[in-house]
């Protein structure tokens, strides 16, 4: 089962982007006990499973967008005895449906993010593994009638994956991730769609030793304003949060708290010049712990979250409604974790655990056009892995 779209401080770039966005099933890790949070949770939950079709295989899905509430798109991937498939899945405000999705290598295909600036202009990104073993970017393009995919650089590169993505408009898409070559150092990557071409955008790397520089995810709230978010590694093995801003002209570091044992950024969500989330996990002094961080406009600062004793608890993404209306997901423990935050405080609240043995939940999103959301996560019985969606509806 993935434990975590978002473990992955302790490897290489793989088993860091396998545990980020792989990892949901387990999502952010781990496994103790069975105790409360500090925070007590809310009363009554308006989370709810809603069915999407089998998959035979090991199956994971790993981000999720919508444009309204009759339109949305989850992505990830199937694993079995063949390979790894990409995997889509579209909701038409009555059911999720399985859409055929290309597979460009015979062996390896996985999805990690989507994004789109409307119905008709959706990007999916993620890699590919090609015959000779190299890992290559892969980002697919939904035209509102069918997936294909769109050529990206990562000939004449070392092994490269895209694990997050944004669209402002046909003509403006950016995706994010790292170039490495497994198990050595890992290089931030970013890339800019046109309308015509992907093309790599020079980006900061701030750790060039050990582990590297790595981006996981990239958010938009103008052409002039975006963020990207991640770790590096000065070279002594401890991942530090790692934050980069595109003003229109190019990228630069932007300094961003982090604690002294490790900490990581793997989701980003911005909605103004002013007003941006950054989740992710931190070390704590026994058990990893959620980190969530907001930018005001002028500097990054730590939120301060619900905190667990015993086990494990991470945040993998972040959806923004409103400045005191953001929703955060991850794991705790071996259970589904959901946090919202009102303006002064984050609350946890329940969520929906189908898995008997663990489940946990990669991305949210919010819909527009109503009071809903959508997550996404995989589960396990012990035996085999499977996907699952949860929504939320407020009156």
């Amino acid at each position: 089962m993935k434990t975590g779209r978002l473990i992955r401080g302790t490897a290489a770039i793989a088993v860091a982007v396998l545990a980020l966005a792989t990892a949901a099933a387990g999502s952010r890790t781990a496994m103790a006990g069975s105790t409360t949070p500090s925070v007590p949770p809310a009363e009554a939950s308006t989370w709810e499973m809603v069915p999407i079709p089998s998959v035979r295989g090991q199956a994971d899905l790993t981000e999720v967008t919508a444009f309204s509430p009759s339109d949305a798109w989850a992505v990830g991937y199937v694993r079995d005895r063949t390979g790894v498939r990409t995997l889509t899945l579209h909701w038409d405000g009555s059911l999720w449906t399985r859409i055929p999705s290309p597979n460009r290598s015979r062996a390896q295909n996985w999805l990690f993010a989507v994004a789109g600036s409307s119905s008709s202009d959706v990007w999916a990104a993620g890699y590919d593994v090609d015959a000779d073993g190299t890992h290559r970017t892969l980002l697919m393009h939904w035209n509102g009638m069918r997936w294909q995919v769109v050529p990206s650089p990562s000939d004449n590169t070392p092994d490269s994956m895209l694990v997050g993505v944004t669209a402002l408009s046909p003509t403006d898409a950016w995706a994010v991730g790292s170039v490495t070559a497994w198990p050595f150092t890992g290089q931030t990557l970013v890339q800019h769609w046109d309308g015509d071409r992907w093309s790599v955008v020079e980006s900061p790397n701030p750790g060039t030793t050990g582990l590297g520089s790595n981006l996981l995810d990239v958010a938009a709230s103008s052409a002039a304003d975006l963020w990207a978010v991640g770790d590096y590694d000065e070279g002594d093995m401890v991942m530090r949060t790692l934050t980069e801003h595109w003003d229109g002209t190019s990228w630069t570091v932007v300094p961003s708290p982090t604690r002294r044992d490790g900490a990581l950024l793997g989701s980003v969500a911005a909605d103004s010049a002013t007003e941006a989330w950054a989740v992710g996990y931190a070390y704590g002094p026994t058990h990893l712990e959620p980190l969530a961080q907001r930018w005001d406009g002028s500097s990054w600062q730590v939120s301060t979250t619900p905190t667990f004793d015993g086990m494990d608890a991470t945040f993998a993404d972040v959806a923004l409604r409103g400045p005191d209306d953001v929703w955060a997901v991850g794991g705790q423990g071996t259970d589904t974790l959901i946090a919202h935050w009102d303006g002064l405080t984050w609350t946890v609240v329940p969520g929906v655990d189908p898995g008997t043995v663990g489940s946990s939940l990669t991305a949210v999103t919010a819909v527009p056009a109503s009071t809903c959301l959508w997550a996404v996560g995989q589960f396990t019985d012990g035996e085999r892995a499977e996907p699952f969606i949860e929504r939320s509806c407020t009156p």
